[in-house]
């Protein structure tokens, strides 16, 4: 694998970028499951030459709580989503190693629903924006494909809805254990013509939490709506929201709090009424236009605001520090963003430019947690700034078929980006934390594949960058004012070779990889109530991916995935963790923490002769995973095991049902962990044997 990565890297100026990009038939029906989108264009998903999933609406929903994205991307090789049961932070979800990191919310991996980015500008995403009820299909794209996508691109998930040629309902709902519950609805319609068609989904979910103080509940709404006035031209509207009230957040426990109590609740997380509030609401609109039979253009917009307000358990005396931000978040973000771009198709491949642009602002305050000997109440401001981040991108993609069964993809993309900060909280020992942060950079990626009469094989290879967060810019290490402007972008090579085929009803796939990194984001010093972050040395992950489903006759059916992953430091790094714990050396061969050795899903699922009955046995693997830097702990591993059974319409209308119980055998297990937390709260525990029960009917 090092030599064809060596090989295939030095190759790269002489096979011109520029000749190649995505290729795609405009015929395409745009239902059809065999294709996939790169940067918003559909191309042909045979011959891909890279690692990529398709999972339809059907996998979504059926039998499914939809609520999390847990639910389904578990079955897709390559990518690790660890279910924190804490609706206050979100799933944390990896794609080959990449967002392990992140505390709260996904980071490095490009989440985009129908057009409009979930991740923001700086690359923090949500994962709860997906409205899965509403959905018709997710495409996962892993390993260096994805660093087409620019600024933390280490894989991406994007999802879309497609509109139906016919009108039609559902409804349907669920209840279940620790008192949740959820109701959903769809409405899909459409003009006389056809020429207009629209899709209108609303949920509403509720949960009293698994944990004390774990209560959460989440309202969605998603429309999507098209106008085709004539062929080759679109009109294609999205708005969206979600909104959470106050969320408990029921916090990491400690190793000796979670042997104690696997199922507890940190008792300052009460004590403080640690609680989050979301809002996020979004719209976007693009327009797509086929002409000369061989070009097309478009051109899109978007605006999202999201506004988050959050109670954190910091004690009175972690405040008392004059730098220090308070234990209450008041943020507000408004973000808009643009692009716009031509394709030109030809006999043999086709390639395509495009720009885009993007504007941030953020309105950040930071108040006291307490006022006198009154917790969990807002008090004093203690952090006062406004935050901006700009983006402007242009990019080449192409395809070219050399041959038949022949393809080379390539894609390259250069992306500069500006940070500021005007602090407006300035006292005595808080010093002028203004400044200004610019960066720019070039992604390329470069894939092969070679078709056959029963699969394919192929090879890619990129290089990428991540951008550290504005809150991960807003201080220095040595305690000085300022930008931390010794903080820079984390960079990666990355290159796979694998192979997808298909014998009879089995489909496989399987891919190796290595990504070597460098300029790691890792934390630096907590000190004062404040976290400084710096670039590590290098790092490596080495690993291989597989997946394997099919039919056992008539009434039998499997699906199997499985990632064995070795993600470590490869050099010596130190950092000055402050009064907590003073210089800290992190040596070379250190696992990379958040990121479990190997995890795997395996589904056995059985129908009745006329498929109205389904029952089906799940289980989820996860090896033990390291909790911080210094490998000081790791949370165990575990295997969960689950039944579903779904009763079907004997038509495409009429009334359904499903049941499910999950963590069959009621084990103790940690969902996730929370990495480097400077508590030691690490271990977020798993959710014990569950049962759900849901209807729902459909014309």
């Amino acid at each position: 694998m090092r030599l064809f990565a060596s090989l295939l890297i030095a190759s790269l100026p002489s096979l011109a970028l520029a000749q190649t990009s995505p290729q795609v038939e405009s015929t395409v029906d745009a239902r059809t499951l065999d294709t996939v989108e790169v940067v918003g264009i559909r191309r042909p998903l045979s011959t891909f030459p890279g690692a990529v999933t398709v999972i339809d609406g059907e996998t979504l929903r059926d039998g499914q709580r939809q609520v999390n994205l847990s639910e389904s991307l578990q079955r897709v090789p390559g990518v690790t989503v660890l279910d924190r049961g804490n609706y206050a932070q979100d799933l944390q979800v990896q794609s080959r190693g990449f967002g392990a990191r992140s505390t709260f919310g996904i980071r490095g991996i490009k989440l985009v629903v129908d057009g409009i980015p979930s991740s923001a500008a700086d690359g923090q995403g949500q994962a709860a924006n997906f409205p899965l009820g509403a959905l018709d299909r997710i495409e996962v794209l892993r390993g260096p494909l994805a660093l087409q996508y620019g600024n933390a691109a280490g894989g991406a998930i994007v999802a879309q809805t497609e509109l139906q040629t016919q009108r039609g309902w559902r409804v349907d709902g669920w209840g279940g254990g620790d008192d949740s519950w959820r109701v959903g609805t769809t409405i899909d319609g459409l003009s006389a013509d056809v020429s207009r068609r629209w899709r209108l989904h609303g949920s509403h979910f509720r949960t009293g939490g698994h944990r004390p103080h774990a209560a959460a509940e989440r309202s969605q709404l998603h429309f999507v709506g098209e106008w085709s006035p004539y062929r080759g031209n679109r009109l294609r509207w999205v708005a969206g929201s979600v909104v959470q009230p106050w969320t408990d957040d029921p916090l990491g426990l400690t190793r000796p709090q979670w042997e104690a109590d696997p199922y507890g609740t940190d008792p300052v997380a009460e004590r403080f009424d640690a609680r989050k509030r979301i809002g996020n609401h979004q719209a976007g609109v693009r327009w797509e236009v086929e002409y000369a039979g061989d070009r097309d253009l478009w051109i899109g917009g978007h605006g999202i605001r999201r506004d988050i307000v959050q109670f954190l358990a910091i004690p009175p005396v972690a405040q008392a520090a004059p730098t220090s931000a308070g234990g209450v978040i008041d943020l507000g973000r408004q973000s808009w963003g643009v692009d716009a771009g031509h394709r030109w198709r030809f006999a043999r491949g086709a390639v395509a430019v495009g720009v885009e642009a993007g504007w941030l602002d953020e309105a950040r305050r930071g108040y006291e947690n307490f006022v006198g000997g009154r917790l969990g109440v807002r008090g004093r401001l203690r952090r006062n700034e406004e935050n901006r981040v700009r983006n402007r991108d242009a990019y080449v993609i192409g395809d070219w078929w050399p041959a038949k069964g022949w393809n080379l993809l390539g894609a390259i993309r250069h992306s500069r980006l500006s940070f500021a900060s005007d602090d407006r909280f300035i006292a005595i020992g808080n010093g002028d934390d203004s400044g200004r942060f610019d960066f720019s950079g070039t992604a390329a990626s470069l894939g092969i594949a070679r078709a056959f009469t029963s699969g394919e094989i192929f090879a890619s290879v990129g290089r990428g960058f991540e951008t550290p967060t504005v809150t991960e810019l807003a201080y220095r290490p040595d305690g000085a004012g300022g930008f931390n402007q010794d903080l820079g972008a984390s960079r990666a090579r990355s290159a796979e070779i694998g192979a997808r085929w298909r014998l009879g009803t089995a489909e496989a796939s399987v891919a190796v990889y290595r990504i070597d990194g460098e300029g790691e984001i890792v934390p630096a010093r907590s000190s004062g109530g404040r976290t400084s972050f710096a670039n590590a040395g290098g790092t490596r992950r080495e690993g291989i991916e597989a997946s394997l489903s099919g039919e056992l006759g008539d009434r039998w059916s499997y699906a199997l995935a499985a990632n064995l992953i070795r993600a470590r430091f490869v050099d010596d790094y130190r950092f000055d963790a402050g009064a907590q714990g003073g210089e800290q050396l992190i040596e070379a061969g250190k696992r990379i923490p958040g990121i479990p050795r190997a995890d795997g899903f395996a589904e056995l699922a059985w129908r009745d002769a006329g498929d109205r009955l389904r029952l089906a046995v799940e289980s989820r693997l996860v090896a033990s995973i390291a909790v911080d830097d210094r490998n000081s702990d790791a949370a165990p591993g575990r295997a969960i095991v689950a039944l579903r059974g779904e009763w079907r319409p004997r038509q495409a209308e009429g009334w359904s049902a499903f049941a499910r119980i999950d963590n069959l055998f009621d084990r103790d297990y940690v969902g996730s962990v929370i990495v480097n937390d400077r508590n030691g709260r690490h271990f977020e525990p798993g959710a014990g044997r569950t049962f759900t029960f849901g209807i729902g009917y459909r014309r």
